[in-house]
């Protein structure tokens, strides 16, 4: 979704209409990311996920918004992130992942572009990708112990975790090297070749969120998503801080 077709939809223009209007003087820019800007909106599934960058985040700044995001959230929608331009350079080397994830799409649906030239250390991106994936897998287990016995919870456990795990195949590719995919299901299959694992319980989940019906017991969809993401954690382990493994 580029700007001009973010912008056609009238809740992203209203409400970027509403929040230029309000912040006129402290205003920066609006910007679309995750998923409705790498093409892979869905309208039953997806959120619009903007970022606003302001002069200042200072209280008196903040009040003026609160129209706009009551009228936002109230049809559904998450709550923008909010940053300044020295708090997007101040956070690159702890926000790694989101910041290339912003590289790589992202639509500026007013003023300036504030993402364009972040400079990422592979370092950190390392550190963060592997302690990501070893806290989204500590979760997942812990809320297996609560749902394995409700096929829906545990439906929705897997498939909820799914785009958490995308995210991070994307970071993990970006260590390794290489044009980085858009699209979800093609970052797991570039991710899976590189790490030598098997796509297809990923697929399977990402089947399953699709609205499919499962091909097999929950149970036994989850232990094999569980097996592929445990050899996921320890390859990334392996990587060295020059993209290797």
């Amino acid at each position: 979704m580029n700007t001009s077709e973010a912008m056609a939809n009238p809740d992203l223009k209203r409400f970027v209409e509403d929040v230029s209007r309000a912040l006129t003087d402290k205003l920066t820019s609006v910007v679309l990311y995750g998923s409705a800007a790498r093409g892979e909106f869905h309208e039953k599934t997806s959120d619009f996920n903007l970022i606003l960058v302001l002069e200042d985040l200072d209280p008196a700044t903040l009040e003026r918004l609160t129209p706009s995001f009551r009228a936002w959230t109230k049809k559904g929608h998450p709550v923008p992130r909010l940053f300044t331009p020295h708090l997007i350079a101040d956070s690159a080397d702890v926000f790694p992942i989101e910041m290339l994830d912003l590289q790589n799409s992202r639509a500026v649906l007013f003023g300036k572009d504030a993402f364009a030239g972040i400079a990422v250390g592979r370092a950190n991106l390392r550190l963060q990708c592997e302690r990501e994936l070893r806290t989204a897998l500590m979760r997942l287990r812990e809320a297996y112990v609560e749902c394995h016995d409700t096929p829906a919870e545990l439906k929705r456990l897997m498939t909820s975790s799914y785009t958490t795990f995308v995210a991070l195949f994307r970071g993990c590719l970006s260590l390794l090297g290489g044009k980085v995919p858009l699209r979800n299901a093609e970052v797991v299959q570039a991710f899976c070749q590189r790490a030598s694992l098997q796509v297809a319980p990923f697929e399977v989940v990402d089947h399953l969120k699709r609205g499919h019906p499962p091909v097999e017991d929950l149970k036994k969809i989850f232990d094999a998503y569980l097996g592929q993401l445990r050899l996921a954690v320890r390859t990334v382990d392996r990587f060295g801080t020059h993209g290797g493994e």
